[in-house]
Parts: C-alpha cells; sequence; structure tokens
C-alpha cells in the first residue's frame, strides 16, 4: 500500500507543474494567487531526488518510471535559491505558490482558480472589446450603452419611450438611426413625421408623411396625419383627399373642420375683392380657430388686412410669425407658385411700411419672377423701388442741407404710398429745419398713428412743439419717452426744461392744467 501512495503523486507533480506554467504565462494581470493555508503539521513535499524508492519498476510503465526518477529542473532547483519577498519578484512567489498548490488537493485547486473554467482550466474573463460604434452612456438611457447599430426596430421602440415621455428631439434622433438603417420601412417615416410636429417644424413632418406614403400608398395613420398637418398649413383640398383615405382614422369632427375652414376661406377672397378689410380679418381669426392656425396664406390675408387697416406694427409682428421659416423652394413645393407669389407680395408691402426698402425691393423681384403675369404683383414691385428711390433720394440731400429739395423728393414717395410712416418723419424732419413746426407736427402725428413706439417721430414731435412753445404737449411726449427709455440723459434734460418753462408761463405746478387726458402708454 505504501509503494502505490508514491507512485502515485509524480504524476500528479507533473500535471501541476505543467498548470502552473499555463497560469504563469497566460494570466494578463500576473497576479498573485491566493495561496491555501499551509499546515504547520507537515513539512513540504518533495519530490525523490532517486529511483531507490520505487522497489518494483515491473509494475509500472516505462514513461511513469522516468517521470518520477527524473524530475524537472525547475521544480528540483528552484528551493535551493534564497527566497524573496513575493511582492518583489512576482515569478518566484507564482512558482512557491504552484509548489504549495500541489500539496492541495483537486477540490481545492478548482474552487480557487476555476471560477469560469471546466475540470480545473483557468480561463481568464476576457475584456470587453473596444467597438467605435457603440456610444458611451447618455444621461436620457439611465446609465445605459445605447448601440446605433442595433435593429432598425430596436430603436423605433426606443425613440417611441422618448416621445411618450414628451422628449421629441430625442425620439427625433432614434427615427432617423432607424431610418438609415432601413429606409424602406414607411413606419418609420410616419414616426419621424409625429416628432417634427411635436418640434413645430411642419413643412418636414409634411416630407416624412409624403415619403411614408409614397412606400405605402394604402399607409391609413399616414394618410390621417398628413391630413391634419395640411389642415393647419391651411391646404384644406389635400387635407379633405386625405380624410377620405384614413379610414378608421378619420372622425366627422375633422370632416366638419376642414369644411368650416373652406368656408372662411372663400369669404376672404370675397372680401378681398371687394376690399372689406374687416370682413377679411374676422374671417382669419376664425380659420384659425378651426385649425388653420399655422397656415401662410390666412397669415398672409390677415396681414394684408391690418396693413390696409393702418396697423402696420401688428401687421408686421403677424407677418414675421407666419413666415418665420420662409423658404421659397419649400413653399413652392407644398402651396405652390401662386400662394408663394402672393407671400411673398404680402412681404414687400409689409417690409414698405416699416421702413425696410431693399427687403420690399428684394421680395417684390422674387414674387414678380413667381407670376409674372399677375398685375398686382407687378404694381407692388413698381411701388417698392420708386418708395425706396424716394428715401434714399431724400437722404442724400437732407445730408447735404437741401432741406427744400428733400422735402420734394419724400412728398413724390409718399404719393406712391401715402402712410408710410418713415417717408412722413423724414419730411418732418426736413419740414423742422425749415421752420415748418406746424407740418412738421402733423406728419409726425400721422406717423404715430401708424406706428406708435416710433420713438423718432415723437422726439420731433415734442422738439415742434417746444419751438412753438406748446409746452403741455412736449412735456406729454418727452414723459412717454422717459417711460421708454429712462437712461436717455438728453430727454431727460429736455424734459426738466420744459417743465421750467411752462411753470413761468402758467405761474404755477400743475403742468397739466387744462390738458386733456388722451395720455397713452406705449409698450
Amino acid at each position: 500500500m505504501a509503494k502505490s501512495k508514491k507512485i502515485s503523486v509524480a504524476p500528479k507533480l507533473g500535471c501541476e507543474s505543467l498548470l502552473g506554467c499555463i497560469f504563469q504565462s497566460w494570466s494578463p494581470r500576473r497576479r498573485k494567487p491566493s495561496l491555501p493555508e499551509k499546515d504547520h503539521t507537515a513539512k513540504d513535499y518533495l519530490p525523490p531526488k532517486s529511483s531507490t524508492t520505487i522497489t518494483n519498476p515491473k509494475t509500472l510503465p516505462r514513461k511513469s518510471t522516468e517521470t518520477s526518477t527524473q524530475p524537472k529542473k525547475s521544480d528540483t532547483e528552484k528551493p535551493q535559491q534564497k527566497p524573496k519577498s513575493d511582492e518583489n519578484n512576482p515569478r518566484k512567489s507564482s512558482e512557491s505558490a504552484r509548489k504549495s498548490i500541489s500539496s492541495a488537493s483537486p477540490r481545492t485547486e478548482s474552487k480557487r482558480f476555476s471560477l469560469n473554467g471546466v475540470m480545473g482550466n483557468i480561463i481568464v474573463k476576457p475584456q470587453p472589446a473596444i467597438n467605435s460604434d457603440v456610444e458611451k452612456p447618455t444621461s436620457r438611457w439611465e446609465g445605459k450603452t445605447v448601440n446605433y447599430r442595433l435593429d432598425p426596430e430596436a430603436l423605433k421602440r426606443m425613440g417611441n419611450e422618448e416621445y411618450c415621455r414628451g422628449r421629441f428631439g430625442e425620439a427625433l434622433a432614434f427615427y432617423e438611426r432607424a431610418i438609415s438603417a432601413d429606409p424602406k420601412t414607411p413606419t418609420y417615416w410616419s414616426n419621424k413625421s409625429a416628432a417634427l410636429i411635436s418640434l413645430g417644424r411642419l413643412l418636414e413632418a409634411s416630407d416624412a408623411c409624403e415619403e411614408a406614403l409614397r412606400l405605402n400608398p394604402t399607409y391609413e395613420r399616414a394618410h390621417q396625419r398628413l391630413a391634419s398637418l395640411q389642415l393647419r398649413l391651411g391646404e384644406v383640398e389635400k387635407a379633405l383627399c386625405h380624410y377620405n383615405q384614413a379610414g378608421k382614422y378619420t372622425e366627422t369632427k375633422d370632416i366638419e373642420q376642414v369644411e368650416d375652414v373652406i368656408k372662411c376661406l372663400r369669404r376672404c377672397e370675397e372680401a378681398r375683392r371687394s376690399k372689406e378689410w374687416n370682413v377679411v380679418l374676422k374671417e382669419t381669426y376664425f380659420a384659425m380657430s378651426y385649425g388653420a392656425e399655422s397656415s401662410p396664406r390666412v397669415c398672409a390675408l390677415q396681414t394684408e388686412a391690418l396693413l390696409h387697416l393702418q396697423r402696420h406694427e401688428e401687421a408686421y409682428s403677424v407677418y414675421e410669425k407666419g413666415t418665420k421659416r420662409f423658404d421659397i423652394d419649400c413653399y413652392i413645393k407644398i402651396f405652390g407658385l401662386s400662394i408663394t407669389s402672393y407671400l411673398l407680395m404680402v412681404g414687400a408691402q409689409v417690409y414698405i411700411a416699416v421702413g425696410r426698402f431693399e427687403d420690399a425691393v428684394t421680395a417684390s423681384r422674387q414674387a414678380a419672377r413667381l407670376d409674372p403675369s399677375n398685375e398686382e404683383v407687378n404694381e407692388v414691385a413698381r411701388k417698392s423701388r420708386a418708395v425706396a428711390s424716394a428715401r434714399l433720394s431724400g437722404n442724400l440731400l437732407f445730408n447735404a442741407s437741401k432741406f427744400e429739395v428733400a422735402c420734394v423728393v419724400y412728398t413724390e414717395g409718399l404719393e406712391k404710398d401715402p402712410y408710410n410712416a418713415l417717408l412722413l418723419c423724414n419730411r418732418a424732419a426736413s419740414r423742422f429745419k425749415l421752420g415748418m413746426f406746424e407740418k412738421a407736427i402733423e406728419d409726425c402725428t400721422m406717423a404715430l398713428n401708424l406706428q406708435p413706439s416710433y420713438r423718432k417721430a415723437r422726439r420731433r414731435r415734442a422738439d415742434s412743439n417746444v419751438k412753438l412753445e406748446k409746452w403741455q404737449h412736449a412735456i406729454q411726449d418727452y414723459e412717454l419717452l422717459m417711460m421708454e427709455t429712462p437712461e436717455d440723459e438728453e430727454t431727460r434734460r429736455a424734459l426738466a426744461e420744459a417743465n421750467v418753462r411752462f411753470r413761468k408761463q402758467t405761474g404755477g405746478d400743475d403742468r397739466f392744467k387744462g390738458i386733456s387726458s388722451d395720455i397713452v402708454e406705449v409698450n
């Protein structure tokens, strides 16, 4: 029995030595293995130095005998060297650990070195490879790594989650990634359209919906979405056509809304031909309340009505809001040449009214190029050029101190556009220089009726009243100017002087005695 016990140790020792070498060469960090607790009661086992312990070599194969009688040099020579600390010599630490492990049981070895292994082999868990296509975790996914090379359906689901949370920009990014992976699926285009609608980008949403219907002409959800878009944009005939193809997604109230907008637009055109601008303005408000709140056509009709009602500041505000993302090519594609030309013509009239003459000339030229046979468009183009020329020539003459000629030129421009606040204010400046203070006050008052926040016109009227010693009206204008710009020192001095002159004239402190209470506060 003692013989067999000694013989069985030699092959196990060779296997353990080979296992330790594998661990030493393949471990990525060469970390110090955890050693089993040393048995202080027994001495470390050393292999025999000679074959004299084998009493009956005939019972073993020759290969086993050679292994037991000729141990490896690394197993015999290393312990004879002076040991060093494990921290300073990691290779020797591994060798000493390998010898200690050889005395442990196979079960202990498997537990300590085979966390992910099979049959006691050491398997190091591979580190994740760096992939440039995998983006870092972002806050919107709460620490999750987003792989943009995922299946497009997974990207669509991620977009839907962001859309339900109200994060429309993030949802749009996911839908666009899905489209890049699979541009032939109409659902992705329809979902992209929904995200663009929520972001207020209606023209782009319309293009995305049309692409979805090009891929699948029977896609009822896309028909319904495009119909609602066309209603908001004022393309009511197209909206009605798409609602008829939307199937189960169409409701009765949707058809009624479209029909109401159609009636409003018809009444607007009739009132415009008869120049009933109050009716036009009222019908545009009705059309917006029925769902056409983002229609450039309705916006242009409302702007034109406000211009003819001499409400220039409101007209400019409405036009700027309605054409915030004005793109001629996109407008031609969606609304057609005639509607786009009409929008440009109204824009030219607005720019003339507020004194942007260069923009007015550019817009009128573009409108005439799109619809050259429209006489109304051509008339606006001629008017824009005449008013711009009058303003430029008048300014040159005024700067040359030729005030009489400048006044004549401004008057010629006003014959083309009698309600131009900028030309009226410039002519008032010329008349002020000529000592025609009453005429200057008339021009400034008309300009302020058109644009109540026109500071230059109010200041010139106040200065003209000072020249006529109408201190009450001068003080009224100066105080309104101070309410708008309290830091204006020049106006403050003029107001103080007017107050002093008024007290001397009246002999009292009541500055507004006998003045009508028609002061208007201007924002």
